[in-house]
């Protein structure tokens, strides 16, 4: 069995107690992180271009559309700033729908957990899931106005 080589030193590990350890962020602040992302909306309004999410990304020097979720998802000050760019994504998604050809637009916000999808109302009057008794059915059917499923007897011809 090979052996595994003990991992080179890092130069962005600390032995300090509570130092930062790691590689350091691309973006050293949410003020810049919103700095980025409208110069680069800005950029792509200028220039008819569609804002994407990997656009974006690439606008904020990271090299993965999961790069930019991380910012959201480990630092707790990047929250609300990579929110607010997947919301412009959104709404640039949104607003080609109106297009002529929305079929990317509505692929995108699938993937964006949009649903694309009709809900049924199935409960019962009482707002129950379970079904009347055919004896309530047929007694609204004999009802004043309602029309009677079963024939009369004099109403065969032999």
């Amino acid at each position: 069995m090979a052996r595994r080589k003990k991992p080179a030193e890092c130069k962005y590990t600390s032995e300090k107690a509570g130092a930062p350890t790691g590689r350091p962020r691309k973006i050293q602040s949410p003020e810049e992180f919103d700095r980025l992302v409208d110069a680069h909306v800005l950029y792509c309004l200028e220039h008819g271009d569609p804002v994407t999410w990997t656009g974006m990304a690439l606008a904020l020097g990271l090299t993965s559309r999961g790069a930019l979720d991380h910012y959201g998802k480990t630092y707790p000050e990047y929250s609300d700033p990579v929110k607010r760019a997947r919301f412009i994504v959104e709404n640039s998604y949104e607003n080609r729908l109106h297009g002529q050809s929305p079929t990317g637009a509505i692929f995108a916000l699938k993937n964006m957990n949009w649903k694309d999808k009709t809900e049924h109302d199935v409960r019962s009057g009482d707002g129950s899931m379970s079904p009347r008794p055919l004896s309530e059915f047929y007694a609204d059917l004999r009802s004043p106005g309602g029309t009677d499923p079963e024939p009369d007897e004099e109403d065969h011809d032999d």
